[in-house]
């Protein structure tokens, strides 16, 4: 906590029939007021919002609405994909696009552009005009990418480099094919950031928050996130005996998967 200037952690160990093993609470969720944590405070899930995602997918697959090997711009047309061999929906999945790390579309930006303002149009979270103007700003920033402008580390599927604009464009396709939307109390713990040495609360979904809700804007709690890894742990099914996902589409997920053939010498 002290090494990684944290506020406030919430840590668990549980094992697949769904029993806490070691459970602690460091700091608090409010560090002027010294609010304490417990399992069922509010933190913000960053990146692991992505395994939520991969799993929406799947459950799309199996559902028959969804196919890892169509090209993205099948559900995404914005998305032409026009310098690139076609890119697939696996290949947002494994982060195998091509793509290098590239400038974070952000909501206030795409707000702004649109002139929609959160007091009329309510939480950006929910607001369908603020998915469809990120959505179109993040597939001309990803049309845009050239080898030629070093844009393009390679070949879909032949090399791994993270990318925050493909699964925002992920969970856009949840929204328009699974109609969900999946992204948007007073137990909730706040964003701290050191900022001169000190360190101060924030506004995290304002501040940088991505423009579509796949690449990082999940919150939930320590006792739901624990649900969610004795499902995995068993393989799809959750601990009240409802399968969320085959064992099989488990497994998908957690299978390497890759085009690059070296070539022979």
């Amino acid at each position: 906590q002290e090494r990684s200037n944290a506020v406030g952690i919430a840590v668990a160990i549980v094992d697949r029939n769904g029993n806490t093993q070691y459970e602690k609470f460091f700091g608090y969720r409010d560090q002027e007021r010294k609010l304490p944590i417990d399992e069922d405070t509010i933190f913000g899930l960053a990146s692991v919002t992505k395994s939520f995602v991969a799993l929406s997918i799947m459950q799309l697959v199996e559902a028959g609405k969804v196919d890892l090997d169509d090209p993205v711009s099948k559900y995404i047309p914005e998305f032409t994909n026009r310098n690139q061999k076609p890119i697939k929906v696996w290949h947002f999945l494994c982060h195998t696009a091509g793509f290098y790390p590239m400038h974070r579309t952000i909501i206030n930006e795409i707000a702004q552009k649109a002139g929609l303002d959160e007091n009329e149009t309510g939480d950006f979270a929910f607001c369908e005009k603020i998915a469809l103007e990120g959505t179109k700003a993040v597939a001309e920033l990803l049309d845009a990418q050239t080898k030629e402008n070093g844009g393009l580390i390679g070949d879909p599927g032949n090399y791994m480099s993270y990318c925050n604009d493909g699964f925002g464009l992920l969970s856009e396709i949840i929204r328009r094919v699974g109609g969900e939307n999946s992204f948007a109390d007073a137990n909730a713990a706040i964003l701290y950031k050191m900022q001169k040495g000190v360190m101060t609360s924030g506004r995290d979904y304002h501040d940088n928050a991505f423009s579509l809700g796949g690449a990082g804007s999940l919150k939930s709690t320590l006792a739901d996130m624990k649900k969610y890894i004795c499902m995995y742990l068993n393989y799809g099914k959750g601990i009240d005996g409802t399968r969320i996902l085959s064992q099989e589409g488990v497994r998908t997920m957690c299978r390497p998967r890759i085009d690059y053939r070296p070539e022979s010498h």
